[in-house]
């Protein structure tokens, strides 16, 4: 494939938090840790202590998660490595998103995998493994029940509450045999969809599918996949429960922290509660919270005394789970991480935690924005080069695009800016004579000339709309690359699902991403 790439800030799709926070900007240093460069981690091996009791449990319960499921000999090296005390995480995230999702769930597990091949070049006395965290403990599952693929909308209806991971996958055969409507005779959908109907069966949970799926695609490289609603695990970080519980003081330095960021100008992204943990078990996940001396959970009946609630953490800390706000502190607890990899929306509410952070003594990890990328197939791709666009002009809104393209292949100048600085010049002068004779004239010349402005801007829009009808195919052609390269006027990765590419390069299509895609580059990459 063709590589380019083209800035963060000229896409126009990413923030100003985002675009000062990859640009090194003074003003976001005192919100997280080491920067995203050598020199930063090679700062954060000498800062990430991880124990090797701690190393014993995580690895242990890596073992229970993958009993059963065929892995290659990368993961299970790197899952034997995780008891060496020179063996270090980089991890990424992601809800379990039917399908996969989004693109963009493709790329922030490509950018993990080349980042730990970037980090064991600079040091190779030490060992890096990707990590992909499943967000199993999420209950928003409108998020999650649905994925887009060439403009259709694929989903899974369900009544079940609770955590996603633990639901089942009821009615997925209804989706299979819309994608099988929908991508009927396209060169190779029957080997893709032998792979999802292996992994995503009815009788199987969110989590069984997601990591079966994920396992199939990145097992090769070496990814390990974690889920998080663990008993072994979430031992580890029970004292951080018992202090969220009893001290409620997190939430207090989130605040803190967010309204600095506020008064920067950036709006925060996450709220922390009094309590920032939910209670899980069977069906089951609602908030905590404290009110007249007892911890109740919302919209049930369950509530704790103090000795009560600390007997069951103790007995049973997998019923405990975090919220937003919370489970970076638990993932950075349990793994020895150097860096969290993540969308821009992400990375923002993470800058809001770097004060809760320091005061439980965990090192905050260096914060890496995922890979970002657009892949252009080859049909679309002779479009844009006949019409003869630049890979910038692609990110122009669409209005814009239209009117620059119309301007350069104009036989004519359709932009009269000369003419109307030729009349403005022409009134300049009339206005110092008028003021020389009497000077109460002027604002009447004045207003002349913003009516001999106005009809010129008139005679450009009938220039402007005369060409359109003259170029109409090319016009359509320009929406018809938009509406397929940012659909709705988003960015491709975040709404197109991933079986987009794998039906244009097969099994090919990752080998390329990792191929294509720097960590350090930080900058938006087009493929085509």
């Amino acid at each position: 494939m063709i590589k380019e790439t083209i800035s963060y800030k000229k896409t126009g799709y990413f923030s100003n938090l985002m675009l000062d926070y990859i640009a090194g900007k003074e003003n976001l240093k005192p919100f997280y840790n080491n920067a995203h460069t050598i020199d930063g981690y090679k700062n954060q091996l000498e800062e990430k202590q991880f124990s090797d009791e701690n190393r014993k449990v995580l690895v242990d319960a890596l073992w229970n998660q993958y009993n059963g499921l065929d892995i290659t000999e990368s993961v299970k090296e790197n899952i034997k490595n995780l008891k060496e005390s020179n063996t270090y995480t980089i991890t990424t995230g992601h809800q379990l998103n039917l399908f996969t999702g989004p693109l963009y769930f493709i790329y922030k597990i490509v950018s993990a995998i080349n980042l730990a091949k970037e980090l064991k070049q600079s040091f190779p006395e030490n060992n890096f493994v990707p990590v992909f965290w499943m967000a199993t403990e999420d209950h928003d599952f409108e998020e999650i029940n649905h994925f887009n693929l060439f403009g259709l909308k694929h989903e899974i209806n369900s009544n079940q509450t609770g955590a996603v991971g633990r639901m089942k996958l009821e009615g997925v055969e209804a989706v299979f045999d819309q994608l099988e409507e929908t991508l009927n005779g396209r060169t190779g959908l029957e080997e893709i969809l032998a792979k999802l109907k292996n992994c995503y069966q009815s009788d199987k949970t969110y989590t069984q599918a997601v990591r079966e799926l994920v396992n199939d695609l990145f097992g090769k490289y070496g990814l390990v996949i974690i889920d998080g609603d663990d008993k072994k695990l979430k031992s580890l970080f029970a004292d951080n429960f018992k202090n969220e519980l009893l001290g409620r003081n997190n939430y207090k330095l989130i605040n803190s922290t967010s309204e600095k960021l506020e008064k920067l100008g950036f709006k925060k992204q996450v709220n922390p509660r009094e309590i920032n943990l939910f209670y899980l078990k069977g069906d089951i996940r609602e908030r905590i919270v404290f009110e007249d001396e007892k911890y109740k959970v919302l919209n049930t009946d369950i509530e704790f005394s103090e000795a009560e609630i600390l007997n069951e953490l103790e007995q049973h800390p997998e019923n405990f789970s975090p919220n937003a706000v919370m489970r970076p502190l638990y993932q950075e607890v349990v793994l020895p991480n150097l860096a969290y990899i993540g969308g821009g929306g992400e990375l923002a509410y993470w800058l809001q935690l770097k004060q809760m952070f320091a005061k439980n003594n965990v090192v905050f990890p260096i914060l890496m924005l995922r890979n970002s990328a657009m892949i252009i197939d080859g049909g679309t791709q002779k479009k844009i080069n006949k019409l003869g666009l630049t890979t910038e002009q692609l990110f122009m809104q669409e209005d814009e695009l239209i009117k620059t393209y119309l301007k350069e292949e104009a036989d004519i100048i359709l932009d009269l800016k000369a003419e109307e600085r030729g009349v403005e010049l022409v009134f300049e002068d009339i206005v110092k004579k008028a003021g020389q004779i009497d000077p109460t004239l002027q604002p009447m010349i004045k207003a002349e000339l913003q009516k001999s402005l106005k009809s010129l801007q008139n005679i450009e829009a009938r220039l402007m709309k005369a060409e359109k009808q003259k170029e109409e195919v090319a016009i359509n052609q320009i929406k018809g690359i938009k509406e397929k390269l940012f659909p709705n006027g988003s960015l491709q990765e975040r709404k197109d699902n991933f079986l987009y590419a794998y039906l244009l390069l097969g099994d090919s299509f990752i080998d390329e991403l990792v191929e294509q895609l720097n960590p350090l580059e930080q900058e938006f990459v087009v493929l085509s």
